[in-house]
C-alpha cells in the first residue's frame, strides 16, 4: 500500500482496523510508512512515529541537518566512537534489522561524515535557523583547527552564533550548515540581543490551550482509576512516581498543561465512555477524533451533567 496515495479516509479506517501502537500499545494516531518506498507498514502512536522516523533518519545523508534523535546518535559516536543502542531493539525489529544490521548501517553514514566546518552567523530579528544568512569556514584539516576557529569566533565583539559541524565530502557545496552540527554556541550578548530583538513572546494560545486541556480533559482524566500502565504510558517522564491520589493526579496534570499523550488516553476514555452517542458518527476513530477534542469533551461533560432519565 503506497502512503502517497492514501485518502484521509483510507488513513483512517487503516487505525480504526489497528487502534494500538505496534510497538507500545498506546493508542494508535498515525499511519507509519517508509519514507523512502513510501510502503505503509502500521499503525503508530505519535511517541514512537516520531522516535522511528529520527532511527530512520540516522541511516540517511539528510539534505540540510539530522532530526535531533537522529542527530543524538551521530553525535555520541563523534564523541566516543559508541552508541548504546541495546534501549532501541524493539524499534530495530519493527524496521526488520537486528542491532548489529542498525549499528552497521549507522556507522556507514557516520564514517562519510569527514569534513569539519566552522559557521558563524549574525543575530536578527528573525527567529528561523533556516533563514539564517551564514559565513563559511572550510572544509578544515581536522577537529582541532574546527575548535580553533570556533574559540576565536566565539571571542569576536560582535554578537552571532557559531555552529561547528562535520559533513560529507560529497561535493555539495551548500551555503548553510548540514548534516551534522558538533557544537553549537555564540558569542558574549547574542542570546540578549535575540530576545531584544525577538520582543516580548505572545503565549497566549499555549496558555488558552493549558485552560482548554485543564477544563475539559482533567476532568475526562479523572473520572476512572488509572493503571500504572496507562499513566507510563502517557506520561513523558519515567522517573516520576504514579500519585497515590486523584489531587495528587490533578495537580501534576495542572502543572504540566497540556500533553499530547495525555490528550490521546482522555480521547480513549471518552470514545469508550460515549460509544455510538458522538456528535459526529466519524469521529469514533481516534486519530480524527483528537482532532475535534474541544468539541468532543465538552459533549461528554454535557452528558455526564445530564439528568438521567428514570
Amino acid at each position: 500500500m503506497d502512503y502517497r496515495r492514501m485518502s484521509t479516509e483510507a488513513k483512517a479506517a487503516f487505525l480504526a482496523e489497528r487502534p494500538r501502537c505496534e510497538l507500545c500499545t498506546r493508542p494508535s494516531v498515525q499511519v507509519d510508512h517508509d519514507h523512502v518506498s513510501y510502503e505503509v507498514r502500521g499503525a503508530l502512536c505519535r511517541r514512537c512515529n516520531s522516535r522511528l522516523g529520527s532511527r530512520e533518519a540516522a541511516l540517511r545523508l539528510p539534505a540540510g541537518l539530522f532530526q535531533s534523535l537522529a542527530g543524538d546518535l551521530h553525535r555520541a559516536l563523534w564523541r566516543s566512537g559508541t552508541v548504546e543502542l541495546e534501549p532501541y531493539a524493539g524499534d530495530f525489529g519493527y524496521l526488520g534489522l537486528t542491532i548489529e544490521e542498525y549499528a552497521s548501517r549507522l556507522r556507514a553514514v557516520h564514517e562519510r561524515l569527514v569534513l569539519p566546518y566552522a559557521y558563524w552567523a549574525p543575530v536578527t530579528e528573525d527567529p528561523a535557523i533556516r533563514t539564517r544568512v551564514w559565513t563559511k569556514i572550510g572544509p578544515l584539516c581536522d577537529d582541532a583547527e574546527a575548535e580553533r576557529h570556533r574559540a576565536r569566533l566565539v571571542a569576536a565583539p560582535a554578537p552571532c552564533w557559531v555552529w561547528v559541524t562535520r559533513e560529507p565530502d560529497d561535493g555539495v557545496n551548500s551555503p548553510a550548515p548540514r548534516s551534522l552540527v558538533v557544537a553549537a554556541d555564540s558569542t558574549e550578548g547574542a542570546r540578549g540581543l535575540h530576545q531584544q530583538l525577538r520582543g516580548p513572546v505572545d503565549m497566549s494560545r499555549h496558555e488558552a490551550k493549558d485552560r482548554d486541556f485543564a477544563d475539559l480533559a482533567v476532568p475526562v482524566l479523572l473520572s476512572q482509576p488509572l493503571t500504572a500502565e496507562q499513566f507510563r504510558a502517557a506520561h513523558w517522564s519515567d522517573r516520576e512516581q504514579v500519585p497515590a491520589t486523584d489531587q495528587e493526579l490533578r495537580e501534576l496534570l495542572l502543572r504540566y498543561g497540556y500533553m499530547a499523550d495525555w490528550l490521546d488516553l482522555a480521547v480513549q476514555i471518552v470514545l469508550e465512555d460515549l460509544g455510538d452517542d458522538l456528535p459526529d458518527a466519524r469521529w469514533a476513530v481516534p486519530s480524527r477524533a483528537r482532532h475535534h477534542w474541544l468539541v468532543l469533551f465538552a459533549h461528554w461533560r454535557d452528558r455526564r451533567a445530564a439528568p438521567q432519565a428514570v
